[in-house]
């Protein structure tokens, strides 16, 4: 009796010893979405953090007067367009302020990584977000309509 407890115990771990046991997993790719607006707002900030100042080294004042006076509003695209009412003073200030504003736009752009376009959407958005209610600053909606905040 005792061999045969031996015999089954070895046949036993020899049968244990010869299963195989096949596991298949599935590596599913993970798919993280970044929020690519964190990333622009940062360069933005970087780009444009004179005009956050007491004493801003850009025209931030002088585009501030012309957005006031309602010659001149918003884009889609962040940048500063002549409206009725701008004199050639203003017009040649605004294409000197834009010139400005794109290089700003550039070097965030480079820097965030992402296309220039997307950086250009962002700033208009925040400056729709920041112009008061009840202001009547010009501003352009996302899909290019034009109205008073």
């Amino acid at each position: 009796m005792k061999t045969k407890a031996i015999a089954a115990a070895a046949l036993a771990a020899i049968a244990a010893g010869c299963i195989q046991v096949k596991t298949e997993s599935e590596i599913k790719p993970i798919h993280i979405t970044m929020d690519v607006n964190l990333k622009v707002d940062k360069e933005l900030d970087r780009a444009f953090a004179d005009e956050r100042q007491k004493k801003p080294r850009s025209d931030f004042f002088r585009v501030k007067e012309i957005l006031d006076r309602k010659v001149a509003g918003i884009t889609n695209m962040g940048m500063i367009e002549p409206r009725d009412g701008a004199t050639d003073d203003d017009k040649i200030f605004i294409a000197e302020s834009n010139s400005r504003r794109l290089k700003r736009f550039e070097e965030a752009a480079k820097s965030s990584g992402v296309p220039l376009e997307t950086v250009q959407k962002r700033k208009a958005q925040k400056m729709r977000e920041e112009t008061p209610a009840g202001s009547g600053i010009w501003c352009q909606s996302e899909d290019g309509v034009w109205s008073q905040r």
